[in-house]
């Protein structure tokens, strides 16, 4: 679908959804994690205004991340849900790849939950303990990234080999594929699997959350067709003089 015109009644549509708001948070938390990333390539002094600005902008990602991890609460449930339908799958590997990109989404959110708990020594364990169990969750997050890259270039090649012309499936399937490539590098900067910079996981970040707005921001509103053949029909069933329909 078409996004809508960049307006404030359509800004508010899209602040109006949890998801939305969770994506915007998302898009200024890896934000400023580029912005300290590429300020402390510098390596600036703690008492100049490009090491403040550093400091700010880590204390902002590490705030922002923590409100975003309590609203990553339940959203395991639709995935869990989704599942059975994934088993169904007559194709074997794409199966398999959608069962593994669910399935250890799953597992990234339940770790999330429980590395949180013992941040805030609800379960044993502390601050610590708490990261170690949430940075084991991302690797199961890259995992899931990983397998959805590989679905989206199995989808490309099938609509690229397909007789009837497809643009916008091929834009959107393409679009899936560049933010499950973001999703790699930051998250295999954050798991540790891959180790990169701050700054290039934050541009990253900020990409594949570019990406996740474009999708909650309000659809643009088909125009109506016209039809020839007779005069234009209100809603009540009469027709509206002086108009062709």
């Amino acid at each position: 679908d078409q996004m809508a015109e960049v307006s404030v009644d359509n800004f508010i549509i899209l602040c109006s959804k949890a998801e939305g708001r969770d994506k915007m948070a998302r898009f200024f938390q890896y934000g400023s994690r580029a912005i300290s990333g590429l300020a402390s390539l510098a390596e600036p002094k703690a008492a100049t205004a490009l090491g403040r600005l550093e400091v700010q902008a880590r204390e902002l990602t590490t705030n922002l991340g923590a409100v975003r991890r309590t609203h990553r609460w339940c959203k395991e449930f639709p995935l869990i849900e989704a599942l059975p339908k994934s088993i169904l799958i007559k194709d074997p590997i794409e199966r398999f790849l959608d069962v593994v990109s669910k399935g250890s989404l799953v597992v990234f959110n339940v770790l999330d939950h429980i590395g949180h708990l013992k941040q805030l020594k609800i379960l044993p364990g502390g601050k610590k303990p708490g990261a170690n169990t949430i940075q084991l969750g991302l690797k199961f997050y890259f995992l899931s990234s990983l397998t959805g890259a590989l679905l989206m270039v199995r989808e490309y090649i099938k609509l690229r080999a397909s007789e009837e012309e497809q643009p916008d499936q091929l834009r959107a399937c393409f679009l899936t594929f560049v933010r499950h490539i973001s999703l790699l590098i930051q998250i295999g900067h954050l798991s540790a699997i891959i180790p990169s910079h701050e700054s290039l996981c934050g541009l990253c970040g900020v990409l594949s959350s570019g990406i996740d707005l474009s999708r909650q921001w309000p659809a643009a509103k088909p125009r109506p067709s016209l039809t020839s053949g007779g005069p234009a029909v209100t809603q009540n069933g009469t027709a509206r003089p002086g108009r062709a329909a």
